[in-house]
């Protein structure tokens, strides 16, 4: 097959966990024979309004942030350019990710003149949300098990001024007249999108590929470059309150007095934690190390060079490919009950799931499995048993391309 790939930003350059997986397709559909194109773009007027390498196609896409609502339905230079590469490629299959900041939902119409296989894999709810589903009511209604209902008050919150009624009846409206089939990355994300009027085809979990153990060498090489001498907590991902970075540092204070020689590695803007750890105490300032943004191969050292991992988000965090990637290393996970961490951690099996702001609970978890080796390890294992299981980026792989030729309707996977 011809696919096309379709997704805002790429690696290397892209900081969310969407690209890391449209990275991994891309690759993956390539190696069992598939012909694979992969259109992104670029903010840097210099590099010219279209980049092509091997099967990469970057098109320049330029505009005030303020119009991103609007912009998200449509934009002519965009369209033009699209029209032109489904053009010359003719593809069989058009695989859509994150299109709501630069390429549009205009593209699954302009997919749709030349395939009838569509597929946008929602990786977030921006489908039918303006932004992060946060607050008091959406925790109080993950406490019941409950999705959110949104309604334009609460869209309007979320924007402001920038809030243009129209986007997401036009965006239903593209996706019905496209016939697109629809893919949630996970229970969660798929609860919201059904409750807020998108029908949801399936739902493929992101998977990753099986991690083989680094030499020792390498390991203690990545320690003493960042001279991580203690146990070690890593946390990774972009340095924000709604990630719960707060969150992990009030709890770090705890962990802390019980056991003093334990260090916490954040791979993320470095710069973006300074005002967070501004006012904390000086235990806790020496106890952070920071990579900054890493590449894939030190992300991977970084796991494998950790004892714990922990994904402390205080928002719907979607499915958070850090779980997996710590699964994968065989360490075990103290995650969020936000989100789609508990679909991937097994409470008490391959870590806990516990509520960030509980901060006595959530320290207490990192507390015992730094207290207890064997007991993290043993859990690190299962974890890894359960990605290699349920998780694989082969799975992955084979699930998208048996949905390309489906039938349009609502399955589980």
């Amino acid at each position: 097959m011809r696919i096309v790939l379709l997704n805002d930003d790429a690696l290397p350059d892209a900081r969310g966990g969407a690209a890391v997986i449209v990275d991994k397709l891309k690759n993956g559909y390539k190696k069992i024979g598939h012909t694979v194109l992969l259109v992104t773009t670029h903010q840097d007027a210099s590099k010219g309004i279209r980049i092509q390498t091997d099967n990469v196609i970057s098109l320049l896409s330029i505009y005030p942030q303020r119009k991103r609502h609007r912009h998200c339905v449509s934009h002519t230079s965009i369209t033009s350019e699209l029209e032109k590469i489904f053009q010359e490629f003719q593809p069989d299959v058009v695989h859509a990710h994150n299109v709501h900041s630069h390429l549009t939902y205009k593209s699954l119409e302009v997919a749709k003149k030349y395939t009838n296989n569509i597929v946008l894999t929602a990786h977030d709810t921006f489908l039918v949300s303006f932004g992060r589903i946060h607050g008091r009511h959406f925790e109080k209604l993950t406490s019941m098990n409950r999705a959110v209902r949104l309604h334009w008050w609460n869209h309007v919150l979320a924007a402001g001024r920038k809030y243009w009624p129209l986007r997401n009846w036009s965006i239903r409206r593209i996706l019905k007249k496209t016939d697109t089939k629809v893919v949630a990355i996970g229970s969660a994300v798929s609860s919201v999108l059904e409750k807020n009027g998108i029908h949801v085809t399936t739902s493929i979990p992101n998977g990753v590929e099986n991690w083989k153990d680094l030499s020792l060498k390498e390991v203690q090489a990545f320690r003493k470059q960042y001279n991580l001498t203690c146990p070690t907590i890593l946390s990774a991902g972009r340095i924000r309150t709604d990630k719960g970075i707060d969150a992990l540092l009030d709890a770090a204070e705890l962990v802390l007095l019980e056991a003093p020689c334990t260090q916490f590695l954040i791979i993320g803007d470095h710069e973006n934690l300074k005002p967070h750890l501004k006012n904390r105490n000086n235990t806790v300032k020496n106890a952070i190390v920071t990579t900054g943004w890493i590449g894939a191969e030190e992300a991977r050292i970084a796991f494998l060079a950790s004892n714990i991992v922990t994904t402390p988000s205080l928002y719907l965090d979607n499915f958070p490919t850090v779980n997996l990637e710590a699964m994968a290393a065989s360490k075990p996970v103290v995650g969020t009950i936000y989100g789609g961490t508990p679909e991937v951690v097994n409470h008490n099996k391959t870590g806990f799931i516990c509520n960030p702001r509980e901060t006595e609970i959530y320290a207490n978890h990192m507390i015992d499995l730094l207290a207890h080796p064997d007991k993290a390890k043993e859990m690190g294992e299962a974890g890894k048993r359960r990605v290699e299981k349920n998780f694989s980026q082969d799975k992955m792989i084979e699930s998208y391309l048996a949905i390309f030729t489906s039938p349009n309707k609502s399955t589980t996977s």
